[in-house]
Parts: structure tokens; sequence; C-alpha cells
């Protein structure tokens, strides 16, 4: 008798054993899926459903009141997701939330900035791999908790369950994850973009269901004077992204209110070393990031740490020392401005229109430093031209070859520039020392206008590392 309970006891143990590997205990993460100045989304997961209640408020300055609220979400659910409204852009915000299974946790968040001139930091941390290394992962979020930065931006590569070898290492690479940024993951808002490793190809991949985000894949995000344009890079997914990109970029880099144009994606175009940088993205994207003058490109996948000099124009900066097994760099490569093989994160604090970096180790010691200054020769009106419509193109010369130049024409092609459409006189702005000209789009630009700029005096081209710049055409469907 005794034999047969045990036996009955042992039988029931097994059968509890897949249920709780099939669920998950996830930890509050806040992101941005709406405004970033006035919202952020709450999410966390049970094991068992229940109801949820969130509360919140900022602490704000001596003498003002609290600005918070309170939610509940009365309908059961395993999975609990608040977006918080309404929000004061540009203040720190601590939050309580609870579920009805027992659950209870505390954190804060900061939402961005309405004055696009005002000061902000984030920190870049990519490529965990799960915590493939536990305590280099564990080391480098301690640092980052330390840093306090005013949130955190991630090229993906989280966890592995591309590369699991079932379910199970599936779920325990994404626990183990949660487990080495629980504090980190309280801290600050978690704003991610996919990596090869996070499967975001599969529809079923955890990627999509775990992280609460304005769309799975590519997606923008404008905080204080950047736009961050956040593009899925994986292997199979790149090529299909380029219309999307190339859009975006036209978008942010024809805004005046935007100074800083920041493409952030996994797959470096350039990476020396252990593991090169990708063809594909190579050619097809780093292209566009000239012709629309981006400020600085991040990204992630080669487990080091590369800051490139200026490439056509545009600085790339590579950064996958999170917690995956690190990779060699190529020492002395004349595209480096410095590289090194270490653990770290790296902490940006932007004004307006500058940005300085800073590369740090775990305990904080500072390994790299950079400044960057905002600075386009181009902005277009509208937009996107129009057919037959009227379009303004401004030029400012600074910094460029034609910086000096007493008279500059405007050279006007059709796609590739493939045919000369008009070169016309520019006038200069008295009142901005800009460059301008307005004239009546052409009807035969299959999807673009080319142009660059030439000083008839001292016959010299600025070209845009010959790439010269594009403008879309506005569709008409």
């Amino acid at each position: 008798m005794k034999t047969k309970t045990i036996s009955v006891a042992f039988a029931w143990a097994m059968l509890c054993v897949p249920v709780l590997a099939r669920t998950w205990q996830v930890p509050v993460m806040a992101t941005w899926t709406e405004d970033p100045r006035t919202s952020v989304t709450l999410a966390w997961e049970r094991h068992e459903e229940g109801t949820a209640q969130v509360s919140y408020h900022s602490p704000g300055r001596e003498g003002e009141g609290l600005h918070g609220g309170e939610q509940s979400q009365p309908a059961p659910s395993r999975r609990h997701i608040f977006t918080l409204r309404d929000l004061e852009p540009g203040t720190h915000y601590e939050y309580r939330v609870a579920s009805s299974d027992g659950y209870e946790a505390q954190g804060r968040f900061w939402t961005a900035p309405a004055d696009k001139g005002l000061p902000f930091t984030f920190v870049l941390h990519n490529d965990l791999q799960g915590g493939i290394n536990t305590g280099a992962a564990k080391g480098v979020s301690a640092g980052i908790v330390k840093a306090d930065p005013d949130f955190v931006l991630s090229t993906g590569d989280l966890a592995d369950p591309r590369y699991a070898g079932d379910y199970a290492g599936a779920i325990s690479s994404w626990n183990l994850f949660f487990e080495c940024l629980r504090e980190e993951l309280a801290s600050f808002v978690f704003q991610a973009v996919s990596g090869n490793h996070d499967e975001p190809e599969n529809p079923d991949s955890f990627w999509h269901r775990l992280i609460e985000l304005p769309n799975s894949h590519d997606y923008t995000i404008d905080v204080g004077s950047v736009r961050f344009i956040l593009v899925d890079s994986t292997e199979y997914e790149a090529p299909g992204r380029t219309a999307w990109l190339a859009r975006e970029l036209q978008k942010a880099a024809y805004d005046p209110a935007v100074a800083w144009v920041i493409p952030v994606f996994h797959r470096p175009p350039f990476s020396e070393g252990e593991r090169g940088g990708d063809e594909g993205i190579r050619n097809g994207w780093v292209p566009l990031f000239t012709k629309y003058e981006a400020g600085l490109v991040l990204s992630g996948h080669a487990h080091t740490y590369q800051r490139t000099k200026p490439i056509d124009g545009v600085p790339y900066l590579v950064s996958g020392g999170g917690g995956g097994w690190l990779y060699q760099v190529a020492e002395g490569h004349p595209n480096i401005a410095f590289g090194t093989s270490a653990y770290h994160f790296v902490q940006f604090r932007v004004e307006g229109g500058r940005i300085q970096i800073e590369a740090k180790a775990p305990d904080g010691t500072v390994f790299d430093r950079a400044e960057y200054t905002a600075h386009r020769h181009v902005r277009v009106e509208p937009v996107f031209p129009a057919r037959g419509e009227a379009c303004t193109i401004w030029y400012d010369a600074e910094g460029g070859p034609l910086a000096r130049a007493g008279r500059v024409t405007l050279h006007l092609g059709r796609d590739d520039f493939n045919n000369l459409l008009m070169e016309m006189p520019m006038e200069r702005e008295a009142e901005t020392g800009r460059w301008k000209a307005t004239f009546t789009v052409p009807e035969s630009p299959k999807w673009h206008l080319a142009f660059c700029f030439f000083d008839p005096e001292s016959q010299t081209w600025h070209n845009n590392h010959t790439r010269n710049w594009q403008a879309l055409v506005a569709r008409e469907w």
C-alpha cells in the first residue's frame, strides 16, 4: 500500500512538470508603445489567471502635488497589460503593480521631454543571448542600474530561442534574461528591436508575446531631438524592410524638428574581426544612411565594441558586450576609431544637437569617449514632393566643399540620375546663410528625385560622397 501511494504521488508530480514548463512568470517590463512623452506600457505575466491593478505617481518637486493615478484590470488574465496615458512629459514616475494571485512589484519609468532641447541620457545594452555568461550579464546590468540612465535601448539577442535544443530550452533562455535584468527592467523603460537569436521571423516566437512594442518588427520613436528608427535586420527579413526604412529616413531627415536621425538594428554593416559586417545591409541600407545623412547608426550582433570613423559621412557603433561570449576585434583596421573585446554598455547624453558617448565596463570605468554634433546639409519641403507641385530644397553648405562658394546651382536628376532634369541657380537666404531653390516637380521621375550641388566659379561639386541626395516622390495610391 505504501509503495502504491508513493507511485501515485510520483506520477502526479510528473504530470505537473510539463504544465509548469509551459507557463511563465514574467516580471514587469516598461516600454513605449505610443507617444513616449505622455504614455508608457507596463506588462507582466503569471502562472494563473487573475485580476490586476496598477498605481503610479511622480514624486514631483518640493511643494508640488503628486501627479499619478490608478488602473485596474477586472477581467481575469495571465498576461496583464496597462498603457498609462496623459502622463507629464520629461518626468520620472514610480509605480506599484499587483495581481490577485498574490504577485506584487514596484518600479519606475521616465517620460520623454516635450522640449526637444532638454538633455536626456540613455544606455545601449545588447546581445545577452539569455545571459549565456550569467555573471557577465548580471554585471553589465548592475552597471547600468548604477549609471541610472533615463531609458535603455537594445538591438536584441535578448534570449536564445532560435538555437535552443527544445521548447524547455527556449523558455529557459528567456527566463534567464529576465533573471539577469530583473532590477534593470524594474528601473527603466526598456525599448528593443529584435536580433536573430530572438527568432523574430517566426510568428510564434516568444519575442512577439513577451515584449509590448508599437509594432512587432519596425517602428520609430521620438525622444527629445532624436528620431530613433528601429528596424528588423535579421537575415531573411532585412530586404523586405528597405522600402519602409527609406521612407522613414526621409520623414526624419526632412523634418525640421528632428536634429538626429539614428537607425537602430541588430546586424551591423561594418564590423571588423571575428564576426564581419553584413554584406546585404552594407549594400542595401548603407547608401540610404548617407543619402539621408543619418547622424549615428547603432547595432550589435558582433560581441565586441567598435566605433567607426565616419564612413561616407556616417559614424557606426557596434556594441555587443551584454552577456554573450565575446569575439575578437581586428586591431588597427582603418575603419575603426576605437575597438575592443570586453563586456560593456554604452551611455549617451543627448543635448539638442550634441551627443556625448561613453563606453563603460560593468564597474563604470570609461574606456572610450566621443562627441558628435548634428549637421545635415539638406532639407526638402514638402517631405514627399508631389509631381506637378512646387518643391523647395534648402542646402546648408557649412562644413562641405561649397562652404565658401559665391554661387551654387542645384542639379536635379531622375531616379538614379539616369537623366538630368534641370539645373538652376540657388538663392542665398541672408538670415540663415542657406541656399534655396523652388521648382515644380517634373512628371517623369518613377520613384524619386536625385540631386547635388555645384559651384560654377570653382567648378566644385558637392555630391554627398558620390551618393547624392534623394527625395522619394509622394505616392498616388
